[in-house]
Order: structure tokens, then sequence, then C-alpha cells
């Protein structure tokens, strides 16, 4: 690898490092839209798995290519023999219904940033950087103050979200099987306001304020194993897969503060309820497991099963938000018509996925549930084909109709960016 292509990867990655930082320093973790579903528990995922799982229904624990960094399962790095900058931007697209209310709305942010090198024929370590939750939700209702014909609006917001900056390393223990273990750092913070404007006749309305912000900072680890087993010499194999993020106690330390206004100016002096008042968040034990049959370099479908510990959820004031255990399941399968064709659409990469499974919400007594199909593509670009440009297309529901339920629509665009390079080989002269 030429110095001018290691100055450009190390380029484009400290430029994408700074971007993420750059967007998640005021709001912690910019959000896809509203989602109501947010304002329980940690808020909303984004799921570890990078553009080509996310065309696969987020399948792929068992299974990696090797062109490109799957995420899903740290054992999997080890797959990438060239050094592999993979980055990725997330679109959504929201229809939410409650009763007879809707409303529509869409957001974007930056997916992930991920760069691994192999070290050793059988060692990679890996860094990466990525959102890791989001809450963004705000709800207004009317109702008269009690003794008076006067109206009172009251509004509840919440804005942030958690990341993670990571270390992985992973190594090839014997032909067969891997071992990864993933070192995370996460970070964040999440702001909630309950706020109630007054009327008042003749002059501007109160507005009578309850603030509460809360940063996040902690570390916490996922492990990971894959065994590949080839069968009829050679032309399948057999994959199995699984990886298990233990749960941990993130420190968290919160600050409320308590204050009138009318007209944006201030009438009693702004008052801090408390001053970063520590406490913890209590994330749950999460595993998934798969198996995938591939034809090296022409097809693969996999089926994954995880599970997720809800119940063992903790906020900062010790609720547990009525959370409880949930299982999913992810189907998908990836086809390359044709690895040593000259003919440009016989190298492009087909996927096609499924997911579905429940929620950790349950609201009036009814279990909310997640459907989705996705499909997605990889075009090869660049001199002789060797980066690659991913999308993947996500469309699903949350929820339903009817008994206070609210029904999210979404559609989601990823777009992903492959560039390899080989670092740390010998150049040989003839």
């Amino acid at each position: 690898m030429s110095l001018y292509s290691r100055f450009r990867l190390f380029t484009l990655s400290i430029l994408q490092l700074s971007l993420f930082f750059g967007l998640h320093k005021e709001a912690s973790a910019q959000g896809l839209g509203n989602s109501p579903y947010s304002s329980l528990g940690m808020g909303e995922f984004y799921g570890e798995g990078f553009s080509d799982n996310t065309g696969m229904g987020q399948s792929g624990v068992s299974t990696a290519s090797g062109f490109q960094i799957n995420n899903l399962n740290p054992a999997l790095w080890v797959r990438n023999r060239f050094t592999t900058l993979d980055i990725g931007l997330i679109g959504q697209y929201k229809d939410i219904t409650s009763g007879s209310r809707n409303q529509r709305n869409a957001g974007g942010n930056l997916g992930y940033v991920s760069l691994a090198f192999p070290v050793h024929p059988r060692w990679v370590i890996g860094v990466s950087i990525k959102p890791y939750s989001f809450v963004d939700y705000g709800d207004s209702t009317s109702r008269q103050v009690q003794g008076t014909g006067a109206i009172a609006n009251y509004f509840t917001t919440g804005k942030g979200g958690l990341n993670k900056a990571s270390i992985t390393n992973s190594v090839q223990i014997n032909r067969y099987l891997s071992l990864g273990l993933e070192t995370s750092y996460f970070f964040g913070n999440v702001r909630k306001a309950t706020e109630v404007s007054l009327p008042v006749s003749g002059s501007g309305d109160y507005l009578v304020s309850l603030n509460e912000r809360t940063t996040y900072s902690d570390i916490a680890f996922r492990a990971g194993a894959a065994v590949r087993v080839p069968l009829k010499k050679n032309k399948v194999n057999l994959n199995l897969g699984g990886a298990y993020s233990f749960g941990a106690n993130i420190n968290s330390n919160q600050t409320t503060s308590f204050e009138v206004t009318q007209n944006s100016f201030p009438v009693l002096q702004p008052d801090t309820l408390s001053n970063n008042l520590g406490g913890i968040l209590k994330t749950p034990n999460q595993f998934q497991a798969g198996a995938s049959l591939e034809w090296p370099l022409k097809f693969v479908i996999s089926a994954d099963y995880n599970r997720q510990y809800w119940s063992q959820y903790r906020g900062f004031a010790g609720a547990d938000d009525n959370l409880r255990d949930v299982g999913r399941i992810n189907v998908g399968a990836e086809w390359l018509p044709k690895f040593t064709s000259l003919k440009y659409l016989d190298i492009v990469r087909y996927r096609i996925g499924f997911s579905y499974g429940s929620t950790p919400y349950m609201i009036n007594n009814r279990d909310i549930k997640d459907a989705s199909v996705s499909l997605g593509i990889t075009f090869p670009m660049g001199r002789g084909y060797q980066n690659l440009i991913s999308f993947a297309f996500v469309g699903g529901q949350r929820g339903g109709t009817g008994s206070g339920l609210i029904r999210e629509r979404y559609g989601r665009v990823v777009l992903g960016i492959t560039l390899l390079e080989r670092w740390f080989q010998k150049q040989k002269i003839d």
C-alpha cells in the first residue's frame, strides 16, 4: 500500500470522526425523527449491524464475507484480510398514528465509522464509533385549570441519547474457530423537560418548566464466537455464531432545574433542585445466536435469534419502566451472480431479509410487535473494483391502533461506503 493511500485512509477516518463528534457535541445523539416509544427505557436503538447486515434483516451473526465489516459478532472481524474502512449514513421516515392523531416526520444521522486492520494473519484489531440509542419525543395536551375557566397547555419533550466508541480484538484460534472481544466506552446525555403554559389575562402566558439533564459514561463488553465447518469438499460452509453483550452499570449524573418565565423573561430566579446527582443506568444482558449456509463467493442464507433481558433494566431513579424480556428472529440471504465475471452486474451483491419480534414495551397490557422487510445491494467501485458502496432499504411497522396504542410505520435507508487497502505487508521486487 502506497504512502498516499495510507494518508488518504487516515484522513477520511479523522474527517469522519471529527464530523461525528461535531454532530454530537451539543445533542449527544441525533435521532431519526420523533419516536414516542423512545420515552421508555434507553430510547430507540440503532442496531449493531452495518449496511450489508441491514439489507439481510439484521441477520448474519454467523457469517462474514471479508469484504465488509460484520459488526454483529466481534469474532467475525478476523475475516477481514484487508485494512477496511466502513462509513455509514442513516435516514428514516415515519408515519405515526394514535387514535385520530397523525404525524409524519423524518431524520438522519451518521450511522457508524469503523476501521479494521489485520496485524497478523490470525489477528485483527478494529476501532469504531457509532450512535447506540436516541431519545426524541414530544407530546402536548390541554386541560382546564381546576377552579378556573382557564386552559393550561402541557408539554413533555426529550432529546439526546447514547453513543459508543469501541476497540475490537478478533482472533482465529484454529481452522474452524474464531473468538472476539469488543470493549466499548458509552457516553452521551439525555435532556427531558416538562412545561406548563398558563394564560394570564392582559399579559403574556406564564411558562413553568422542570428541566432534567442526565449524562452517561462507562465501559461495557461484548464477546463473540464463530465456527466455520466446510462441507462437500469445501464447496459449502456451515457457519455457527453467537455474541453476548454483558449488562453494565453505567455511571450517570443528573441535574434538575426549575424556572418560571413570562414572555421569555424570568419571573422567579431559576432554581437548581439537584446538581450532578450521581446514579447508575443498568443495561440488560443480551445474546444473539445464528446459523448460515454459505456457498463461498456465491450465495449465503442465514437465520438468527436474539434475546434481550429488559426486565434487568433500571433507569437513573431505579425505575424499570415496566419493560420485559423479549426475543426476535432475523433471516436473510445474499446472492453474488458470478464473482469471476467481467460483466459488472454479475459482481454486484443482492440481499433480502426479514425481521420480526416483540419490543420491550407493553401498553394497556398489550404487546408491542415490530416487523420489517429489507432489501440491499452492493456496487463495486474504484480501481480494480476493490471498494464498495452499499444501500439497504427497510420498511416496517411497530405497534398498532386502538386501545390507546401508537402505530409507527417507517422506512429506513442506510448508505455504506467501504474502502479496502493492504497494510503491514512487505513489497516484493522481482
